[in-house]
Parts: structure tokens; sequence; C-alpha cells
């Protein structure tokens, strides 16, 4: 399992990964976990997380590689910078099919398993001076993550990792557009609690990339180390221990009186006035016999 989480701020963009790959094996054995790092710089200016097999995520960081050094890419269009990233993400999913659909039906090769080819990934990158954030589907499909929504997560921990992230935004930044110190905060907090309730499919390290503007409009990608992230675990520890007080303090006090209990209701009055009644059934001396009590 992976977990790969992105959130577009008003500063650049933040990626969070989980650690470790879950790698396809054969004949059925267990799957293995390797420790691949799934965020990758591209050509010095995107930053590429693929949640999926670690050895197709690679074609497809230098398949992309290829597509941001031609010179023309800076000047294209953006309906024609997104096709060119489609079909550059697309191309080494289609060779991989392609390859699998030959050896098919060979001996010792069995059918296509779709751990090779299934894959999502999110994209930052800069063009027309913003720093954008992208989601691909498996169809390689490119949809962009407007300010508005701020954030997304792909991988099979997305099901536990979204609705924590989304009660984040509620908290952290609200309606408003996140700084990066909350955004680097929110994707890092999603990557642990989704590691810390998951523990059989995600682990640790927790791999952090951060895509922001220098002076003079220079890209500047930045990979935070463990003395960062421990950091951030100590400012966690510290919201958490704030909220846990704050509820403790506006809990009602046992000293406190009880309030009153409130009017019966209909149903319980009307039991009430009910008169109890009991039935008493006296036993008769003798027995039966065939002609009667005796």
């Amino acid at each position: 399992m992976s977990l790969i989480v992105g959130i577009r701020c008003a500063e650049g963009v933040v990626l969070a990964a989980s650690g470790p790959a879950t790698m396809p094996s054969q004949d059925g054995l267990p799957a293995a976990r390797q420790l691949a790092r799934k965020l990758h710089v591209v050509g010095g200016q995107a930053v590429l997380g693929v949640a999926g097999h670690d050895g197709l995520a690679q074609e497809m960081a230098l398949s992309l590689e290829r597509c941001l050094s031609e010179p023309d890419q800076r000047d294209s269009a953006e309906d024609v910078l997104r096709s060119r990233i489609r079909e550059a993400l697309a191309a080494p999913v289609q060779r991989t099919v392609a390859i699998h659909r030959t050896l098919q039906g060979l001996p010792g090769f069995a059918m296509t398993s779709n751990g090779y080819v299934v894959s999502q990934s999110l994209l930052a990158l800069p063009f027309e001076g913003s720093l954008r954030l992208f989601e691909i589907d498996p169809e390689c499909t490119v949809t962009e993550i407007t300010p508005e929504l701020a954030y997304a997560c792909v991988g099979s921990g997305r099901s536990v990792a979204e609705p924590f992230l989304a009660f984040l935004r509620k908290v952290l930044w609200s309606d408003s557009r996140p700084g990066l110190d909350q955004s680097e905060l929110a994707a890092f907090w999603t990557v642990l609690h989704s590691i810390e309730h998951n523990p059989g499919g995600l682990s640790h390290p927790i791999q952090i990339v951060v895509l922001t503007r220098g002076k003079g409009g220079s890209i500047e990608i930045v990979e935070r180390g463990d003395d960062y992230m421990f950091g951030l675990r100590r400012t966690i520890a510290a919201g958490e221990e704030a909220v846990r007080r704050s509820f403790q303090a506006s809990a009602p006090r046992a000293t406190e009186s009880p309030a009153p209990p409130g009017p019966a209701g209909a149903e319980s009055s009307a039991r009430k006035r009910v008169p109890e009644v009991r039935l008493t059934l006296d036993r008769r001396e003798g027995r039966r016999g065939p002609g009667g009590w005796k």
C-alpha cells in the first residue's frame, strides 16, 4: 500500500508520501515490501509522486524529464503542455501493457497483473508564473488541483487520509488559502495519521518535498530532513495536548448539581395513573375424579 498527499498553498506546493512500496510477487507469494522513494524530482523543476509499481514510476519520471527538457515546452500553451505531459506519462504504461500482452501465454508467464500497470500520480511543476499541482489517474488524465480545492490524495491509503485531511483543512485554514507552514504540517500529519491507523499497509519513513519560487523567480525544490520532521511531530503533540486540555476544561464538573428533570411525557403519566391489578386464583381442595370434584 502507499499514500501520497499534495497541497497547493500560497507559496508553492507540498508533497508528502509514505515510505515502503509494495512490490507484486510471483507464484502467489505475499507481496514484497521495499523502502522505495515515492517522490521523484524531475529535471530539477518538477516533483512527481507515483502510487504504483516502482519500476513503472521510474520510467514515468524519465519520460516526463525528456518531455520537460524540450526547449519549446516553456513557451507552450497550457492545453498543449497538459497534452504532452499526458503522452509522456502514458508512454511507459502503454509499453508495459504491450510487453505483457506479447509474453502472455508463453511458458512461465501468467496473465498480466494490474499491479504492474495501474498507477495514480501527483505532479507539481511551474507554469506561467505559478506553481501548479495536477492529479493523474490510471488512464493518465491530467486534472489540476485548483486553489479552492487545495489538496489531493492518491494511493491505496486514500480512504483513510482524505477524511482526516478534510478535518485539518477545516481546523487549520478553513476557507482561506493555506500557508506553507500549514500545508507542511497538514501533509505530514495526514500521512502520519494514516500510518498509525493502517499499520498493516503503510509505514515509515515519511518523505516531504516542497516546491517553491526563490528570489528572482528561480524554482527551489527542498526535501525535508529528519530534524525538520521531528519538529513537526512536536508541533502535532503540542496541538493534540492543547485540544485535550480544551475539552477537559469545557466538560461539566462532577460537583455541579444536575439539572432538574423535565416534565414527564404523556405516555409515562398515563402509565402512572393506571391502578395496579393482581389476579389471584384460589386452588380448590380435593381432586377431580371421574364424576367431578369430590
